[in-house]
């Protein structure tokens, strides 16, 4: 019976200024265990966050993947077992449809005996995504730069200094960024501001110089229309770098929070929950290391069928 597991990690995505180029990878996982079965079912089990949300059936995110890896090879087993065991919460911006996505291209092309490259996984990814720059970071892990050419995606993975940082994330019932049409233009000044920072992002975190990231992670372009949907956005901001925060970005589309700190990080997560209390809104906290392996590959361990 052919096998495998695939680990991957959490990404912050739309990285401060780098919208839809800079992507983090983060120590939250979801793991996939492929095992091939000798009759035709297909079975798939989910455990941990979106258990009870996500189908089992070829619509759950990992196995959509797989299928797709499946058709390009024209190949795929009799039947299937998959067990997902998840701790990346779903739709708040930790990359959870970009993660389950890798870890079902990436296990289905193990299991098939890796016909496809990554080239070829990531260009597939892209299509079943829209975009590149979260599936990138999670495969590769650490900090990653992609961008699409007319040859397709074209990245590269940036080794970081060791960081820790801390995700914030209220619960909000109705936040949902698909209703939340993207400004079709934005301010010559605003854009060329977010290009500049970004590059310096990049060299802010590949040299651990904190005092840089603290100037330059500002987005003048996406986080202020998202925030002014999230309630107290701008008072946990404030809480955040008045409690010792370098700097606040909204992960992905939102609505989690991603705090970049070098210490005082309960103290930080304490202030800005006080403010979604003081709203009567939850939230969740995390803190965090930078993953820099991305994908793991190993033999699927299950129970007998």
């Amino acid at each position: 019976m052919r096998k495998a597991r695939v680990t991957v990690p959490a990404v912050c995505t739309n990285l401060g200024p780098g919208i839809e180029s800079l992507g983090l990878a983060l120590g939250l996982h979801v793991s996939a265990a492929f095992v091939e079965r000798s009759d035709s079912t297909l079975l798939i089990e989910t455990h941990g966050e979106g258990g009870a949300d996500l189908p089992a059936d070829c619509y759950h995110p990992v196995m959509y993947a797989a299928v797709r890896v499946f058709q390009q090879v024209e190949d795929s087993p009799l039947g299937l077992r998959l067990d997902v065991r998840n701790a990346i919460p779903l739709n708040i911006g930790l990359g959870a449809e970009e993660a389950m996505t890798v870890a079902g291209l990436i296990g289905a092309n193990n299991l098939m005996g890796m016909p496809l490259t990554r080239d070829d996984l990531i260009a597939l990814g892209a299509e079943i995504l829209g975009r590149a720059d979260g599936l990138v970071a999670a495969m590769l892990g650490g900090l990653t730069i992609a961008a699409r050419a007319e040859s397709g995606a074209v990245f590269r993975r940036i080794d970081v200094a060791p960081l820790k940082v801390l995700v914030v994330a209220p619960q909000l019932e109705h936040y949902d960024p698909e209703d939340m049409p993207l400004p079709e233009t934005v301010a010559y000044t605003d854009a060329v501001g977010n290009i500049g920072r970004a590059e310096l992002v990049v060299e802010a975190l590949r040299s651990g110089d904190f005092g840089l990231l603290s100037q330059v992670l500002a987005d003048q372009v996406l986080d202020p229309y998202l925030g002014e949907h999230i309630p107290g956005y701008r008072e946990a901001v404030e809480a955040a770098l008045k409690n010792g925060a370098l700097g606040v970005t909204i992960s992905g589309h939102g609505p989690a929070l991603l705090i970049f700190a070098a210490a005082n990080h309960y103290r930080i997560a304490d202030a800005v929950q006080s403010v979604f209390d003081s709203r009567d809104i939850l939230s969740r906290v995390w803190t965090l290391l930078v993953d820099t392996q991305g994908v793991v590959v190993t033999a699927a361990e299950m129970h007998p069928e």
